[in-house]
């Protein structure tokens, strides 16, 4: 995978945050014809849908990394810690 970006890397840390906390995947790829696809083409679901309890500003932060277009959310690792951090304040 030539193509593929750092940013990637601090998505699948948010993607792994939300696993954590939810018992989901972000996308709704179970049952799906094609998982691969659907990976592709589904958009997260916003964390709050999945665990209403998560704090509103966490569940930002996670939202927000795990946009994908036009680009992901959170570039760096740097961004993703100093973000958590903040809230934590």
């Amino acid at each position: 995978m030539r193509n593929v970006k750092p940013e990637v890397d601090v998505w699948a840390a948010a993607a792994s945050y939300y696993y954590l906390l939810t018992g989901y995947y972000p996308k709704n790829i179970i049952g799906a014809l094609d998982p691969f696809e659907a990976s592709l083409d589904e958009v997260p679901v916003p964390i709050l849908i999945r665990n209403p309890r998560i704090p509103v500003e966490l569940a930002k932060v996670i939202d927000t990394a795990l946009r994908e277009r036009p680009q992901i959310g959170i570039q760096t690792a740097k961004e993703l810690k100093e973000a958590i951090i903040k809230i934590t304040k």
